[in-house]
């Protein structure tokens, strides 16, 4: 019960005493103390130095050990740098949502963290739609009209996502029908192992509704409206929690049940169908980067394009498999540096809107520096992890059944590249103000945090630990491949 406690029932405590205690310091420290045996916890596990037997509903396996590890570690730098943030002036409406940030972050990692352990598809279901409640009051945190949209939209598109999952849970039972499974719990394990007696018609059916459900929390085009919106206008520490583990948590459900169909003769039919999500996703991604005004929607709209390229990886198999579990990591690595330094940005210049800003670099070197830095990294330049996993996922589709995909997605990159480089270059240079020039900007914690996450990014990727190598092989090995 140890490790149910640690991982599970203490952030539900925690959230309730942020509740009772009203100072935000408090709230922060009891925060941080929970985030930091959290991933220590996390850590201890992914290694193999603790074997937790979990009760309930809840297990571990490969891809849990993993999943848990990349939201432990977001968590854990979002929570660092959430009171420096805080202290930020608002506006007097933001200023009262002020109380419940640190209660909603708590409930944020329960529902989480009870997502990635579940062994259960009813219990999955029912932590991911906490995720969405927990997720959804910190987009309004600035409690302004794009905000309040903003997370209504994504109430609104992510709640009927969640029920057309319901519905592939639902079709899931079906397929059971006249088998040893009709009947029983929802067991994710033991639909695994029973897989290949299930009926294909309704396990593609259940795979399709899944995987369209949960595509609204994931950001997969056409789904990737209202995730996208709320990315935007969240708070900086809110979007990279956002795109650095929330849209994991959704992708680990489309994972379970892609596994379950990988022994059967519908597996093909889902790999079809996560090549095309894959594609559609760095295709909007490529279609936005032509006209961007709104900088935070840029990087909203680039974690589109890499859930897009962790998709395809998954959908081709073999070596793409192996380099998309790589990639899930770095990318929650890179967008943590990406909205911690673009936060920055805007509570220097009031604004989102790329007009508006100029010459970071000589305003605020600490943050242009960084956030050029955190671009180059993004954007797959060597020695940062994205160039490796990147590197496998190309190879990966060089050498599979359908090579025409990566002179697409090569194609589509390219020009995301120019673009996004454009924008952003033009946001670092350009005409100075003397008024703002005056202004010096000091070091915070946030830039200590980023500094932090680009050293990982370049030494997991020109590491590349050996736990890690047998943690990702042991999950391409659950799905059937073997490298």
């Amino acid at each position: 019960m140890l490790e149910f406690s640690v991982l599970i029932l203490i952030p539900l405590i925690a959230a309730a005493v942020c509740y009772l205690i009203k100072g935000t310091r408090s709230q922060y420290a009891i925060s941080l103390t929970v985030s930091a045996f959290h991933l220590l916890f996390s850590f201890i596990i992914f290694i193999g130095l603790y074997k937790p037997n979990l009760p309930f509903f809840f297990s571990t396996d490969p891809l849990s050990k993993l999943f848990l590890l990349i939201l432990s570690n977001v968590y854990f730098w979002v929570v660092l740098i959430s009171f420096s943030y805080l202290k930020r002036p608002v506006t007097s409406k933001a200023e009262a949502g002020k109380k419940y940030y640190f209660l909603l972050l708590n409930f944020y990692l329960f529902a989480n963290t009870a997502a990635i352990l579940s062994n259960h598809f009813g219990m999955y279901w029912v932590a991911a739609e906490a995720t969405t409640l927990s997720v959804a009051p910190l987009i309004y945190y600035y409690r302004n009209e794009e905000a309040l949209e903003a997370m209504w939209k994504y109430l609104f598109l992510v709640s009927v996502g969640i029920a057309f999952a319901f519905i592939g849970i639902l079709f899931l039972t079906l397929s059971a029908n006249g088998t040893i499974m009709e009947g029983q719990q929802l067991f994710f394990s033991e639909f695994v192992k029973n897989a290949t007696k299930l009926n294909p018609i309704w396990l593609k059916a259940s795979f399709i509704f899944i995987f369209v459900g949960l595509s609204t929390k994931i950001g997969i085009a056409p789904m990737h409206s209202g995730d996208v919106d709320a990315t935007s206008n969240s708070p900086s520490p809110i979007a990279a929690l956002m795109s650095g583990s929330l849209r994991i948590t959704a992708l680990l459900g489309v994972m379970r049940i892609f596994q379950i169909l990988t022994p059967t003769t519908s597996y093909e039919f889902a790999k079809l169908i996560l090549i095309i999500g894959g594609l559609l996703s760095v295709a909007v991604a490529f279609i936005f980067m032509f006209k961007v005004n709104n900088y935070k929607r840029l990087l909203a709209y680039s974690s589109v394009e890499h859930l897009g390229i962790i998709t395809l990886g998954i959908g081709v198999g073999g070596l793409a498999f192996a380099g998309a579990m790589y990639h899930v990591i770095y990318n929650s690595l890179n967008k943590m540096v990406l909205f911690f330094t673009a936060g920055n940005i805007h509570s220097r210049f009031k604004t989102r809107e790329v007009n508006g800003i100029k010459s970071v670099i000589n305003l605020m070197p600490w943050t242009g520096w960084l956030f050029l830095l955190s671009f180059f990294a993004i954007s797959a330049i060597p020695p940062f992890g994205i160039f490796f996993s990147e590197l496998m996922i190309f190879e990966g589709m060089l050498f599979s059944n359908k090579p025409w995909i990566l002179a697409v997605t090569m194609f589509l990159l390219l020009f995301i590249f120019i673009n996004m480089g454009k924008t952003l270059f033009q946001m670092l240079y350009g005409e100075k103000s003397e008024k703002a020039i005056q202004e010096k900007e000091s070091f915070e914690i946030i830039h200590f945090s980023v500094i932090v996450l680009l050293i990982l990014l370049i030494a997991i990727g020109t590491i590349s630990p050996g736990i890690l190598q047998e943690n990702i092989l042991s999950i391409s090995k659950d799905f059937g491949i073997r490298l």
